[in-house]
């Protein structure tokens, strides 16, 4: 095994790299609005409507599908 999954060094690398493609997608997102482009104010509130609904949805099976707990015996 290359990391043992408690390494700080792998937790600052993913952190790294989250912030640098966090920082490009922000710089494009500016740039879009500064073009007035439709597309920049559609595409990120559609995704987090996606999300939310495919959470809703997970959370509403997840509930439908649980199983009822077994009574306790009786002492």
């Amino acid at each position: 095994m290359l990391f043992n999954e408690n390494d700080p060094a792998l937790a600052r690398r993913y952190g790294s790299l989250l912030t640098v493609v966090a920082a490009i997608l922000g710089i494009v997102y500016a740039v879009g609005l500064a073009r007035r482009s439709y597309w920049m104010l559609v595409a990120p509130v559609t995704l987090v409507v996606a999300a939310t609904l495919a959470a809703a949805i997970a959370l509403g099976r997840l509930l439908a599908t649980t199983p009822d707990e077994a009574p306790d015996p009786a002492p």
